[in-house]
């Protein structure tokens, strides 16, 4: 069986841990082989790989996360939107995380650096608050909310029920 909730860029496992422990079935999906260790041996159930690339469950998952500023992965939002309709069933839903300031979607360059180790160079955008209704609805997906807690600024994204 298939659990309802996929976390995109799961990281160490944090929100995955997290929606388990309030019962809610859940797995991660990352594509770093460190945190994908980590995240397991923290419990977390987690998938090994790109969101670009095959996923178990493709069309039946009932929730997609994009937390943490995620929405960046691969540097192409309308991209990675697309690719997460297509995971989540018709009529599923995907949680994003937005940049709490207004303005338009921005694709920088970034690395990762831990320590004394630096990664590569590698593609991540940056989309504020008031893009995503456009973004959404230019790739045929309905902005069913959007909030604030605190600092942080999340939208609720529902894809057609009928593809």
């Amino acid at each position: 069986m298939i659990p309802p909730v996929i976390d995109v860029g799961c990281g160490p496992g944090r929100h995955v841990i997290a929606l388990s422990r309030r019962g809610v079935s859940a797995v991660g999906l990352d594509v770093t082989p460190f945190v994908v260790r980590l995240a397991r041996s923290r419990g977390a159930r987690v998938i090994s790989g790109s969101i670009f690339e095959s996923v178990p469950g493709e069309g039946i998952w009932a929730t997609a996360l994009l937390l943490d500023g995620n929405i960046g992965i691969g540097g192409n939002p309308d991209a990675l939107l697309r690719r997460l309709a297509a995971l989540v069933r018709p009529g599923g839903r995907l949680l994003v995380e937005l940049h709490p300031t207004a303005g338009a979607t921005a694709i920088d360059r970034v690395r990762m650096t831990c320590g004394t180790s630096t990664g590569p160079w590698f593609r991540w955008a940056s989309v504020g608050v008031d893009s995503i209704d456009s973004l959404a609805r230019d790739i045929g997906l309905h902005l069913a909310a959007t909030w604030f807690d605190g600092q942080r600024c999340f939208a609720q994204i529902d894809t057609p029920l009928h593809g």
